[in-house]
């Protein structure tokens, strides 16, 4: 019976030379789509950036609509220097909220300005516990944005 099977088994080897390990892996048992998706994949193995967050809560009143509060983000990677981060992120903001007045509100008040060493996503929640009908503007990237000013000066 012993005999039956090992020349079971070596037939099954001649006959398949993947299973007998030919040097060259199986499509079955190790695809190269596989590799190919962890290389492209490589951001599982990134560690996670860090983020700085600078916030401006504001009341807007324009002509269409009566006062609203709303919420200005801008966010920037820390590299290190994490109130030269702020500073930025926060002279993004101011530039934004002149925009802002120029182009779509009459009235615009700063209630709070906010920073945090956090992602702006994590910032919104925070907020919208303090104050439950604010609507969330946008997020700014600092980063591209304090590099696009210091270039146009």
């Amino acid at each position: 019976m012993k005999l039956f099977i090992c020349v079971a088994f070596a037939l099954a080897l001649f006959s398949n030379p993947s299973l007998a390990g030919s040097g060259n892996p199986s499509n079955i048992a190790f695809p190269a789509g596989f590799i190919a998706s962890l290389k492209e994949s490589r951001h599982l193995f990134d560690r996670p950036v860090a983020k700085v967050c600078a916030c401006q809560v504001l009341r807007v009143v324009s002509k269409n609509e009566k006062e609203t509060l709303i919420a200005v983000f801008a966010q920037a990677v820390n590299s290190g220097d994490i109130s030269f981060k702020f500073a930025s992120a926060m002279t993004v903001l101011e530039k934004e909220k002149k925009h802002l007045k120029d182009l779509f509100f009459t009235k615009i008040k700063t209630t709070e300005n906010l920073t945090a060493a956090t992602e702006c996503s994590m910032l919104y929640k925070n907020i919208q516990v303090k104050y439950a009908d604010i609507k969330l503007y946008d997020i700014l990237d600092a980063d591209a944005l304090s590099n696009r000013l210091v270039t146009q000066k």
